[in-house]
């Protein structure tokens, strides 16, 4: 085994086992219980689970997905968690190598994952860590540019803070209330410092791709019952306009057309919240972090 194999090994296991970490930190910010106390336990019949039961992904298989006192079944969560952290840590080495970059990329993605997971489950997130994800990415632009880096992600934190907010407050004037939560402010705010001011916009951008293909198909079908025709014609056509701008031509009016389409796919969107009885906000968080993770390894 070469040292290169040897390294990746290890990556994975030790992702593996902050994933099993990842599970606490989710299941805990959720229940407002602290992260270190008590010691591990079932959360049906809060028996304190013994060492062999921690043991990632190989405990839940030995256990037949159950718990070994009550019998209730395990959330498949936990296991998918610490196999997507495993995947998380190894992309991360195997695209940065043995770098100080592979710590802070790890500790972004870390970071993200937890936050779309108590997103999706509860919609919440907790904004600290948003907060320490801007504060490492400052501290990361000055380790990599000096203080023109500093410069540069500080721009990009309030550039990514501003356009979430100014998105998320644009549903007060069609709607009459949010259009996102404030957590997806700070989170854009934290990718802003990590990305720097040049390349945020992308990562939007992205990130309206990723909850396109994510989470607004059900929206959208819903929005086709209802015959709601301007968000399914802009949807199409923003689809369109991103993969013809980043797969056929990259210029400025390319670009416009794409910013102007998104726009209008917001407006029709905010406008028909305003119409609709249920105005829960739909998970963000997971479509910013699927969009910075496809940035931070493919662009």
């Amino acid at each position: 085994m070469d040292l290169g194999t040897y390294i990746m090994f290890w990556v994975c296991v030790f992702g593996l086992c902050f994933g099993s970490f990842y599970n606490v930190v989710i299941l805990r910010s959720l229940s407002g219980e602290s992260i270190v106390f008590p010691p591990s336990k079932c959360p049906k019949c809060q028996h304190k689970l013994y060492p062999w039961h921690n043991i990632p992904v190989l405990s839940y298989i030995l256990l037949r997905g159950k718990c070994y006192f009550c019998k209730e079944k395990i959330s498949i969560q936990y296991p998918i968690i610490e196999l997507l952290t495993m995947v998380l840590f190894g992309i991360s080495y195997w695209k940065f190598g043995i770098s100080y970059t592979t710590l802070f990329v790890i500790f972004w993605l870390s970071c993200l994952l937890i936050m779309t997971m108590t997103d999706i489950k509860e919609k919440i997130v907790d904004c600290n860590i948003a907060i320490a994800m801007a504060v490492s990415g400052m501290i990361y632009a000055g380790l990599i540019g000096g203080w023109h880096g500093v410069l540069h992600s500080v721009l990009g934190l309030l550039a990514g803070a501003f356009i979430m907010e100014l998105i998320a407050r644009a549903g007060f004037v069609v709607a009459k209330t949010r259009a996102m939560g404030e957590a997806d402010t700070y989170v854009a705010g934290a990718l802003g410092a990590i990305f720097g001011i040049f390349a945020i916009v992308k990562v939007l951008l992205f990130s309206l791709a990723a909850s396109m293909i994510c989470v607004i198909p059900v929206f959208l079908y819903n929005k086709y019952k209802t015959d709601d025709k301007p968000v399914c014609i802009f949807s199409v056509l923003f689809i369109t306009a991103i993969l013809v701008y980043y797969k056929l031509w990259q210029n400025y009016w390319t670009f416009s057309a794409l910013a102007v389409i998104s726009a209008l796919l917001v407006y029709f969107i905010l406008k028909g919240m305003n119409k609709s009885e249920n105005r829960n906000y739909l998970p963000y968080v997971p479509a910013l972090a699927v969009a910075a993770g496809y940035c931070m390894f493919f662009l």
